[in-house]
């Protein structure tokens, strides 16, 4: 995801939706996305950025995982 992905994600979710999406969170998930609202980010725009993240991470994790098997 880029940034402008970002910014539109954050723009559509509501609280409730942020609140139903934190409470399935690991720890290390939900301590990063407090870390975001900290800083001055919305709770919207640091929920975005955490699936964002886990987004393009599993992204890397699937390339690790294709060039192992192959």
């Amino acid at each position: 995801m880029n940034t402008q992905e970002i910014f539109n994600l954050a723009n559509e979710l509501t609280e409730q939706e942020v609140n139903n999406i934190v409470a399935t969170w690991n720890t290390k998930e939900v301590n990063q996305f407090n870390s975001l609202i900290s800083l001055g980010d919305s709770k919207e725009l640091s929920c975005a950025t955490v699936i964002a993240e886990k987004y393009n991470d599993k992204g890397v994790s699937d390339i690790y995982r294709i060039a192992y098997e192959s």
